[in-house]
């Protein structure tokens, strides 16, 4: 489990069944996959699966029923294969994770077949996602044709699918606390290796070396690794939003946009700053650097429960678009700009994103036509950003800028609480980090 309480993922299961009536919620962990050959990828299992199950088993199944008062789970396992197990470590068999886990009953993954029509007749719906794995797929599909059958006979059974998000997306909304502890020391974690990473950032060294440092940074502080891909471009790379090749060297005069985020427990970091390769902003960089950083802190004071999230996106956008039309980048009026979205040419992307299990974590954004609205135990990220790739025409003193500023936010009774806080952003605050390398 992680490290988590047991009592955690019941009380999460109390939930998933007040909400399912007499249908059923079906969960699979995913599988290991093969790099190439013989060679495995590192398994993380399914979000939703652990988020309900604390289980870390690969190839595994998890149906949730309601039954009485309490539920059940059981939980479909793989069998143990000791021959196996001398290449790839110990596992647990089936009567020990149904102590662990506090499963109602645990089977063998071979018992699938004889197991599962049962546990999913006599129910209204089944919550499944559809191409999670091939085989249940093929199972739920078998009961839906049995029910068409047999249904007009007097018989009961699912008549449809439906996503688990319906159920599970609006819970993982909400964190925890122990949910906020792994993503605080992600973020805690992700802030103090950007720190540690900059002895690697100048003039010659390659952006792939930064990303190695970041990703020491977060296994030396306990991370099990990195939340997802790490971004460093320099130079033009820095204006390609999700570049991760990290295969180019930096030069004198460049920035470097770095984009990383330690994992903790499953539970992810995202942080995003940009540095000057040479220890220094250029009068432009610079420039355009306090554009983005301005718009990062007035949407971040933006933040507090009763707000609408869109809010925060036009506060971002109001403070990038007067400071592009200040850089002459823009003419006109701000609300034409804004209107028309001419903007987004220099920020394409949204403001923030919801953060936890995954980096773009689940939870919907627009209740009905309207914005979501913010409430305490909400965790998003904040990164306005301006980019200039050098197709950009007529204002070549800007060509290969890319900067952006992110933060993960805690909505909290009175605000908002900064989970990566020690990580400098005011610009001579971070060339003085660059400076302390020396």
């Amino acid at each position: 489990m992680l490290g988590f309480s047991p009592n955690l993922f019941w009380e999460r299961r109390k939930a998933v069944f007040s909400n399912l009536d007499e249908s059923v919620l079906v969960l699979t962990s995913g599988s290991i996959r093969n790099k190439s050959r013989d060679t495995e990828s590192i398994f993380r299992p399914d979000s939703d699966f652990f988020y309900v199950t604390g289980v870390c088993e690969p190839d595994s199944v998890a149906i949730l029923r309601p039954n009485g008062s309490d539920g059940d789970l059981v939980l479909f396992v793989p069998s143990r294969d000791l021959d196996k197990e001398r290449w790839t470590g110990e596992r647990m068999g089936p009567e020990e994770i149904k102590e662990e886990y506090g499963a109602t009953a645990v089977y063998g993954r071979h018992q699938l077949e004889e197991y599962f029509p049962n546990l999913v007749t006599n129910t209204d719906k089944i919550y499944f996602r559809i191409g999670s794995d091939q085989r249940v797929q093929d199972l739920v599909f078998e009961s839906l044709k049995a029910t068409r059958l047999y249904q007009p006979r007097g018989g009961k059974g699912p008549p449809g699918v439906l996503d688990p998000g319906c159920i599970l997306d609006e819970m993982r909304l909400f964190k925890d606390e122990e949910e906020l502890d792994r993503i605080r020391r992600a973020a805690q974690i992700t802030s103090e290796s950007f720190c540690e990473m900059l002895e690697y950032c100048s003039p010659g060294s390659g952006e792939w070396e930064l990303a190695a440092a970041l990703e020491f940074g977060f296994r030396k502080r306990g991370a099990s690794g990195n939340a997802y891909p790490t971004i460093v471009g320099s130079g033009k790379n820095s204006c390609v939003l999700h570049y991760s090749d990290n295969d180019r060297r930096m030069e004198e005069g460049d920035l470097v946009l770095v984009d990383g985020g330690a994992e903790v427990d499953l539970y992810a970091g995202d942080i995003t700053r940009t540095f000057p390769v040479s220890g220094s902003f250029s009068k432009v960089q610079k420039e355009v650097y306090e554009v983005v950083q301005r718009s990062h802190e007035c949407a971040i004071n933006e933040i507090s429960p009763g707000v609408a999230l869109d809010s925060i996106h036009r506060v971002a956008v109001g403070q990038l678009v007067e400071g592009l039309i200040d850089l002459g980048v823009l003419e006109g009026s701000a609300e034409e700009i804004i209107d028309k979205k001419i903007y987004k040419k220099f920020f394409p992307h949204q403001t923030s994103h919801w953060l936890g299990l995954d980096v773009h974590d689940v939870g919907d954004y627009f209740d009905g036509d309207q914005s979501r609205i913010l409430q305490p135990g909400m965790v998003l990220t904040v990164e306005p950003g301006l980019y200039f790739p050098p197709a950009t025409e007529s204002i070549e003193e800007f060509f290969g800028i890319g900067i952006r500023i992110e933060d993960d936010l805690l909505v909290t009774a009175n605000g908002s609480e900064s989970l990566g806080a020690s990580l400098p952003v005011v610009a001579e605050e971070v060339e003085s980090l660059l400076k302390d390398r020396e």
